[in-house]
């Protein structure tokens, strides 16, 4: 497994596919909230420097990949955080330690440019990728609530 930092543009159809396996794999709700990025938003922030985007990839096919989000915090603004959108690994791809390496290479690339905090959520009802983190070394700080307030058109 390959693992490297690529820009969104160039590896965003590649990225569809995998993205719907993901939405099907983890999302709530699907029968009324479709899956529906906005893909614009996504491209105008990987120009702007603010995504990262991280991939796997085996003899070249997308297998996987971890995206943040890059800024100085609002409430910390003399830090800079690395704020996860989406990580995801193929099944195929979760053999062995591929999503520790995925991460781990994620992180050591935040560390390089200088970012002060990385935080990544993971779904409670998916705990593969909190076991991954926190083999890494990170820590649960906190839990997130949602409730269905509208169901969208």
């Amino acid at each position: 497994m390959e693992f490297a930092q690529e820009r969104l543009a160039d590896a965003l159809d590649e990225i569809k596919p995998l993205l719907q396996e993901h939405w099907q794999e983890i999302a709530r709700n699907r029968d009324f909230i479709a899956l529906s990025p906005d893909y614009a938003a996504y491209l105008h922030l990987d120009a702007a420097g603010l995504l990262r985007l991280y991939t796997a990839r085996r003899e070249g096919a997308l297998a996987g990949y971890s995206i943040y989000f890059v800024r100085p915090h609002l409430h910390y603004a003399n830090n800079i955080w690395a704020v996860s959108d989406i990580i995801y690994l193929a099944p195929a791809a979760r053999r062995g330690t591929c999503g520790v390496r995925l991460q781990a290479f994620a992180e050591a690339q935040l560390t390089a440019e200088g970012v002060h905090v990385m935080h990544t959520t993971s779904k409670l009802e998916h705990p593969a990728l909190a076991r991954v983190m926190g083999y890494l070394g990170h820590k649960p700080i906190e839990v997130g609530h949602a409730k269905v307030l509208n169901r969208g058109p």
